[in-house]
């Protein structure tokens, strides 16, 4: 676990999880006692039994992939929180869900503001959440690359995802993604540029390293 406290909110990270080492997120306001949940990997509890105390309004998937709501039931069962994906994420049951998000929405948890910023390219409808100084950046940005892509057109639109929504924050913007450790947007654009720097082949995608 790894614990940002910023102001009157804090963000605990929670992994690794599952066999695919998850990260998942509580993004709290303490003071208010309420806080918002992101992803629901598999081993799960160990989110249920970190919440303690706090009241969870809200449960966001930052993409429909299966290892991202593994625990699903038990993450729903035990907080009741409703659940959010992008507006336009594919292959979730609309069952499953209470509500779409849109890019620049801003969600709030207590007196914090959560930012959705739309990120396609893993999936359609892949999103990461601007916090503060956190970005919690789901599967489309890592500490060694852009997150694993379908298709060569797939790994173009992430990276103008990355380039165009993401690198422009500060640079000592903390990244939190959802498998592994973090990094900051400083050196993402050191890693970025590196890439851009050299040719690539015309049907490159899959798992992609910086350098």
């Amino acid at each position: 676990m790894e614990l940002h406290r910023e102001g009157d909110y804090q963000i605990l990270k929670i992994g690794p999880l599952g066999p695919y080492n998850n990260n998942a997120y509580i993004i709290s306001d303490t003071g208010a006692r309420k806080s918002l949940i992101v992803d629901m990997p598999a081993e799960s509890q160990q989110v249920i039994d970190a919440i303690g105390e706090l009241r969870v309004d809200s449960i966001i998937a930052t993409h429909w992939h299966p290892d991202h709501w593994a625990d699903y039931d038990l993450v729903r069962g035990a907080t009741g929180a409703s659940v959010f994906v992008y507006e336009h994420e594919i292959r979730v049951p609309p069952e499953r869900i209470d509500g779409r998000l849109h890019d620049g929405q801003e969600i709030e948890v207590g007196g914090v503001r959560v930012r959705v910023i739309h990120t396609p390219g893993h999936t359609p409808g892949s999103i990461c959440l601007r916090v503060g100084r956190v970005l919690i950046s789901g599967d489309t940005l890592f500490d060694a690359g852009p997150g694993r892509t379908a298709a060569p057109a797939d790994l173009q639109t992430e990276l103008r995802s990355i380039a165009d929504s993401l690198l422009e924050l500060p640079p000592e913007t903390i990244v939190w993604p959802g498998h592994g450790n973090g990094t900051t947007i400083a050196a993402s654009v050191d890693g970025f540029t590196a890439f851009q720097s050299r040719t690539h082949a015309p049907d490159l995608h899959g798992d992609v390293a910086w350098i």
